[in-house]
């Protein structure tokens, strides 16, 4: 079972519907969208869902932008291994030169299958795999 320890949590308008422990990226000033490609610069981490609904209603997102969140996971991911953004807000483990955007490491809770969900630490700025 993966967990979560948190430095900052920001709340933030939803530029469009959030998946719960998905990688987010800034639409807009306080606004995160999911991101859509995996060079995107990365936000931090959606803590919960909001949905097309729930953003007319004037829910935003919890967003985890410093510590350890759960993250959905591609694949297989142990403990210890750089994690890389995928389009679609989840993570794989890296693995040589992919050109995808480093958004973490991996410190608990390993995967072994997709749509697991792993523990990682959120690491902004390490660059390109």
């Amino acid at each position: 079972m993966a967990w979560g320890n948190f430095l900052l949590d920001i709340g933030q308008d939803a530029a469009a519907a959030v998946g719960k422990f998905k990688v987010v990226k800034y639409s807009a000033a306080e606004t995160v969208t999911p991101v859509t490609a995996i060079t995107d610069i990365m936000a931090g981490v959606a803590q919960l869902d909001v949905t097309a609904g729930d953003i007319t209603r004037g829910k935003g997102s919890s967003t985890r932008v410093m510590g350890v969140s759960e993250v959905v996971a591609t694949g297989a991911i142990a403990v210890g291994v750089y994690c890389q953004l995928e389009a679609d807000g989840r993570v794989s483990a890296m693995v040589g030169a992919s050109g995808k955007r480093i958004v973490g490491v991996c410190v608990g809770s390993p995967s072994t299958n997709a749509n697991d969900r792993i523990a990682m630490l959120i690491c902004h700025g390490l660059g390109l795999a």
